[in-house]
């Protein structure tokens, strides 16, 4: 999500702006922004380092998660309004699909487990 901040740090600017929210606050906000990617980093690797598996399990679980939620309630819906090219993105999200299971069971045999 770290290559997608400057433009919505420029988004919250123009939507800030747009409110007429002191400049002062509007700092502040953005600010406190702009820490949030190197902060979650900074824990992520804390984590990784100190903490038991299992929590290093439950946050990938959790931002796995997150990431399917919002694939499957904003990204596809919206890309299935518009009727053009819907075979070939249904084409692709299959494809990306069976991919996805294939690199998973193929990663599980490297390991030694089998489905």
């Amino acid at each position: 999500s770290h290559s997608f901040q400057p433009a919505e740090s420029i988004a919250l600017l123009v939507a800030f702006l747009k409110s007429g929210m002191p400049k002062d606050q509007i700092i502040k906000f953005l600010s406190v922004f702009s820490m949030m990617g190197p902060i979650g980093v900074a824990i992520g690797m804390a984590v990784n380092e100190f903490a038991a598996p299992i929590i290093d399990s439950i946050m990938l679980a959790t931002v796995a998660g997150t990431f399917v939620y919002v694939g499957a309630t904003e990204v596809i819906p919206e890309e299935w309004e518009d009727q053009e090219h819907k075979w070939p993105k249904f084409l692709a999200l299959m494809s990306g699909i069976v991919s996805i299971f294939a690199i998973t069971q193929y990663t599980m045999t490297l390991e030694g487990h089998s489905f």
